[in-house]
């Protein structure tokens, strides 16, 4: 079985409506799967999490992420499939 790290982050966003002048800013904090910032500022699930919270639609906002801390590996997972 593979394991995959995991790495805490804290994640600061803008989210803003495609429609509206109304921008909204927050932080997450949550999990990754890696310490690489460009390709948490990509993640389509931390995306997907974000507009969750904030009660919005993906194909509705705009979200930029300003800010990423890798604050420290978590422990490991494992692949079970």
């Amino acid at each position: 079985m593979a394991s995959k790290p995991i790495f805490r982050v804290f994640v600061n966003y803008i989210i803003s409506s495609k429609k509206r002048v109304k921008k909204t800013k927050g932080i997450i904090d949550t999990f990754a799967l890696t310490d690489d910032i460009d390709e948490i500022k990509k993640d389509k699930e931390l995306i997907t999490r974000i507009c969750y919270i904030n009660k919005r639609k993906p194909e509705n906002v705009i979200i930029e992420i300003t800010n990423v801390e890798v604050e420290n590996q978590y422990g490991e997972t494992t692949d079970r499939f």
